[in-house]
């Protein structure tokens, strides 16, 4: 081997050397992504629910916005009943054009629940209009910012009558959730427009309720006895 082959030879060994230490370097220097927070993936789940609704969309940026501003603010249990402030609300009154519907939340297992489980959250809307509504359009955004745990609902649950009451029960489970409400409302002859709010709530960690012992049965009396003559033989014949 001549040292014009030689020098070729060490020149290509040399690129190859640096070529795979490159490749090296470039795999140890990139580190794997962290695993994502129960949050993110809440947040995930909440954006591919909304789809193309321009709505429900909004609905979700102004939830994660807020949600975003709490976790960063660290605050704890937050108690609020009702949402901050009262939706304006399009032809929901009588010759008004513009009224407010007030939009609320409780938490199971703590006053005014009605009978619902600890771990869930109650939301309720009442309008200004009078009389029984036809059908609730309403929908609930709303995402705990301590478990992850979100969903899209329309508030369609009913009376025992079958008449809208403008309320839906979700399975949040204890922590602080961030929600927004908005949506539309039937009446007869009319239709009301509920601009989004949003609220802030807590759902408290509470022991889940006893479990109900069916009823003990009721001791039956035994049948009565035939009646004893006294001797026990058959009556003499005459």
């Amino acid at each position: 081997m001549n040292g014009r082959t030689f020098r070729r030879a060490a020149s290509a060994a040399a690129i190859a050397a640096t070529a795979m230490l490159g490749t090296t370097t470039l795999a140890h220097a990139e580190p794997e992504p962290a695993p994502k927070t129960p949050v993110e993936l809440g947040i995930e789940q909440l954006t591919a629910a909304a789809g193309d609704d321009a709505d429900a969309k909004a609905a979700v940026a102004s939830t994660v916005k807020t949600a975003q501003l709490v976790t960063a603010a660290k605050l704890g249990n937050v108690a609020f009943a009702p949402f901050a402030y009262q939706a304006p609300t399009l032809g929901c009154g009588h010759d008004i054009p513009l009224t407010l519907t007030a939009a609320s939340a409780v938490a199971g297992g703590t006053p005014g629940s009605l009978g619902a489980i600890p771990g869930t959250l109650r939301f309720q809307a009442v309008t200004a209009h009078s009389g029984m509504p036809l059908a609730s359009g309403l929908t609930v955004v709303w995402l705990n910012v301590n478990n992850g745990r979100s969903g899209i609902n329309m508030l369609d649950d009913l009376t025992e009558y079958g008449i809208a009451s403008l309320s839906k029960t979700v399975d949040s489970g204890p922590g602080n959730v961030i929600a927004s409400l908005w949506g539309t409302i039937d009446y007869p002859g009319a239709r009301c427009l509920v601009t989004p709010t949003v609220g802030l709530f807590n759902v408290p960690d509470l022991p889940p309720p006893p479990p109900t012992e069916a009823p003990a049965p009721e001791n039956t009396p035994a049948p009565a006895a035939p009646a004893d003559s006294g001797s026990g033989a058959p009556p003499a014949a005459n």
